[in-house]
């Protein structure tokens, strides 16, 4: 019968495969519980170097001990960092999730919403334009002003038709969306209103240029005419006319945009209409001067599409940026005097009228003044019970004495006999001027 002692013994140059071929040879298979124990050793070493070296034997030693030790470190390595690899990847459906419910989600909605709206806005805007401007004339720069148009009502009329019905449906379509604002001008006014966050207006400026770029290509090729969109100065008009004439009607759209749709009202569902409206009021002014832009990518676009930026064409940036300024100007100081005070309840609308609604910021804030000003006036009777009616001021006493009016401070008349504070009289305890002692030659008398 075999026993322990008869197995060879293993050293650093014996492998575990060397070993058990030995043992079968010695027919360790056929052993009692004495030896049970390291068989099973040798045949779980022997499984464990085969899975190395499938997967491959990081330490590519052959021996026994350190071999077998290498390898289950190694396996054990990659099991972690599979499990970590498993743990960094996150499945499709959850990043969809995380993006949903993301900023740059709703920052995304919102460009694409804007690129569409100045894309139609712009589009329809121009077509008028175009068709208004079929055998106008030829001009050199394609302009829509009054050297192109001529005076002829009918032509501006329709041109001013196109862009404020244009702007007044495609306003009321994406207003929930993006805003429905298609201008540049009027993304500066609500970033200084702090309506817009900076990177969104950022991005729309960006998107509303590329759309207005869109829909000038559009037209430039979609329609057989020449085109024929661009502003320019109209004859007769300077620099500094051209330029305040586009700020004035800026300012007067961008007045009616904050008015109607920034502050909220029981009408603020329909303020495209009103919007809509200004823009076409305004045209009907600006057009045959300055081709009536407004709006710094109205100019852009087909300039960009046409290749020719002229001279001028900074006054269609600087002037309606300057209106904007100016009606963000006029806004404020209206809101800090409380505007909704000076005539409330002029909508029916109880949640925004601060005479109705407790909870109003106007309210709120009337409310608190009118604490303070009860508590000057509790101070300010509180200081007079104190004094005596008959006694001056501080103040008037101190003036008096400092202009020499009144003395208050008077020395005592001598007495007629020479006693000293003759010139006093007691009166309830207290002393009262000698008024003859004080008149002049009342000693003689």
């Amino acid at each position: 019968m075999t026993s322990i002692s008869d197995f060879p013994p293993r050293s650093g140059k014996a492998t575990t495969s060397q070993t058990y071929q030995d043992n079968n040879s010695n027919n360790i298979g056929n052993q009692t519980g004495d030896t049970s124990g390291i068989r099973a050793r040798k045949q779980d070493n022997n499984v464990r170097r085969a899975y190395g070296n499938a997967v491959g034997n990081l330490g590519g030693r052959d021996d026994d001990s350190t071999g077998t030790e290498t390898t289950r470190n190694g396996i054990s390595r990659r099991h972690i960092r599979k499990r970590l690899k498993e743990k960094e990847k996150i499945p499709g459906h959850v990043q969809w999730i995380k993006w949903m419910n993301s900023e740059w989600k709703n920052h995304t909605v919102a460009m694409i919403a804007e690129f569409i709206g100045t894309t139609l806005f712009l589009f329809f805007a121009f077509g008028g334009t175009q068709v208004a401007n079929i055998g106008a004339g030829t001009t050199a720069n394609n302009s829509t002003t009054g050297s192109n148009t001529g005076v002829d009502p009918s032509k501006l009329l329709y041109i001013s038709l196109s862009f404020g019905f244009s702007l007044a449906v495609n306003a009321w379509i994406f207003f929930r969306i993006s805003g429905g604002l298609f201008n540049p001008a009027v993304t500066l006014a609500l970033t200084i209103t702090r309506d817009l966050d900076p990177l969104r207006a950022v991005l729309l400026l960006i998107i509303q240029i590329s759309g207005a770029c869109f829909a000038a290509y559009l037209v430039s090729v979609i329609f057989p005419s020449r085109f024929n969109v661009q502003t320019t100065l109209g004859a007769g008009t300077t620099v500094a006319q051209g330029v305040w004439i586009e700020a004035l009607c800026t300012a007067e759209l961008v007045f009616t945009i904050i008015m109607l749709a920034k502050e909220k009202h029981r009408a603020t569902f329909i303020a495209p209409v009103g919007i809509g409206l200004s823009l076409f009021i305004a045209e009907l002014v600006a057009v045959y001067y300055t081709g009536g832009s407004l709006n710094p990518a109205r100019s852009f676009g087909p300039a960009a599409i046409s290749h020719d930026f002229t001279s001028d064409h900074w006054i269609y940036w600087v002037g309606p940026f300057v209106g904007s300024v100016m009606a963000v100007g006029f806004y404020q100081l209206i809101k800090v005097l409380e505007y909704e005070m000076a005539n409330p309840g002029q909508d029916g609308d109880v949640e925004n009228d601060p005479t109705q609604n407790s909870g109003h910021e106007v309210a709120k804030n009337v409310k608190k003044r009118q604490v303070e000003v009860e508590k000057i006036h509790a101070i300010q009777q509180e200081g007079s019970s104190a004094v005596p009616t008959h006694s001056l001021d501080n103040a008037t006493a101190a003036g008096f004495k400092k202009n020499g009016d009144l003395n208050l401070e008077r020395k005592p008349a001598p007495d007629r006999q020479g006693g000293e504070g003759a010139g006093e009289n007691v009166v309830g305890g207290g002393a009262q001027p000698d008024l003859e002692a004080q008149w002049p030659g009342s000693a003689g008398l």
